[in-house]
């Protein structure tokens, strides 16, 4: 299929507005998790544990597989939140050198309540820029451009 200059040019802006849009989001979800005094790799922890099985325990190995963090980068973060009572660690019977990561309650109030203000604050956003139908259109075309680069060997 011949592309014309202005086919180009219309997926280049698409990137750029894709790559704006998620920047802002990014920044805008910083905002919010200030307020908890949570980094977004913090945020990414709490999340993980919470979204995992009762009673919301992974080993870092597990946490990290989630993740793009090195070892050393994700311990330094389940220090900070264990430091905050957020997270608690504990030996392994099996294994004395791995640590189970466990999520307080604390921490999964902080979790519940940190990823609902970022809800909140991203819908809002979304419904000032979208009416609904406009938000399912982007969802189907979204959900169409991640399923061909979600395909292995795929450009």
């Amino acid at each position: 299929m011949y592309e014309t200059d202005e086919t180009n040019a219309l997926k280049d802006e698409l990137f750029i507005y894709l790559g704006r849009v998620y920047n802002l989001g990014v920044s805008r979800t910083r905002d919010v998790l200030s307020e908890f005094n949570l980094c977004m790799g913090e945020f990414d922890i709490l999340l993980t544990l919470r979204r995992s099985a009762k009673p919301h325990v992974l080993t870092p190995t597990e946490l990290q597989k989630s993740m793009l963090i090195t070892s050393g980068g994700l311990t330094k973060l389940l220090h900070q939140l264990e430091m905050r009572g957020l997270i608690s660690r504990s030996v392994q019977p099996q294994d004395k050198r791995s640590k189970l990561v466990h999520l307080t309650a604390k921490g999964k109030k902080t979790a519940e309540k940190s990823l609902n203000r970022v809800q909140k604050k991203s819908r809002c956003w979304l419904d000032q820029a979208l009416t609904e139908r406009e938000s399912k259109q982007l969802k189907k075309l979204l959900s169409k451009a991640a399923a061909v680069l979600e395909q292995p060997n795929k450009q």
